[in-house]
C-alpha cells in the first residue's frame, strides 16, 4: 500500500501536467494540497456526454462526481457502483488497482468513462456489465 511519504507517489503538478496534456479542453487546477480536475467525458460515439469533477488529495485519495446530467435511477433503484453522495466507485480501496504511483489522467478518468459506459448500458438493460465488487449500502430503515 502506497503511503503519503512514499518517494514513487506522483506529486500534484506532475498529475496537473498529465491531466492537462491529455485533456487540454478541461479545466484543472491545485487549491490547498488538492487537485481538481473538471472535464467532458464521452464515453463511446452513441454516448451522452458528462461534465465530471475529479478532486484528488495525495494523503486521501479521489474522488469523482458527475455534475451534469444528474445520474438517472432505473425503476426507482440507484446505479450500481456508487458511493454515498453518487460518487463514482471506480476500484476496491486497498486490493492495489489503484495507488499513488499512477497517473490520473491514465488510470481514473478514463475509468470514468468505462464507468459511464457501463451506467448507459445499465440504465437500457438493467444488466451492469462493468463487472467489480459493489460497495455495501446501509439499508434505509423506515
Amino acid at each position: 500500500m502506497a503511503h503519503y511519504h512514499n518517494p514513487r507517489a506522483i506529486n500534484l503538478a506532475v498529475q496537473q501536467l498529465s491531466l492537462r496534456a491529455h485533456f487540454p479542453e478541461a479545466e484543472c487546477w491545485i487549491k490547498s494540497s488538492e487537485l481538481i480536475w473538471i472535464g467532458t467525458l464521452t464515453p463511446s460515439p452513441l454516448s451522452n456526454s458528462y461534465k465530471v469533477r475529479l478532486r484528488y488529495k495525495l494523503c486521501k485519495g479521489s474522488k469523482v462526481d458527475v455534475l451534469e446530467p444528474k445520474l438517472k435511477t432505473r425503476d426507482g433503484i440507484k446505479a450500481p457502483h456508487l458511493y454515498p453522495g453518487d460518487r463514482l466507485c471506480l476500484y476496491l480501496p486497498g486490493t492495489g488497482e489503484w495507488d499513488r504511483t499512477m497517473l490520473l489522467s491514465d488510470s481514473i478518468i478514463p475509468w470514468s468513462s468505462e464507468w459511464l459506459l457501463n451506467y448507459e448500458i445499465w440504465l437500457s438493460t438493467g444488466k451492469w456489465c462493468g463487472g467489480g465488487i459493489h460497495p455495501r449500502r446501509k439499508a434505509n430503515k423506515r
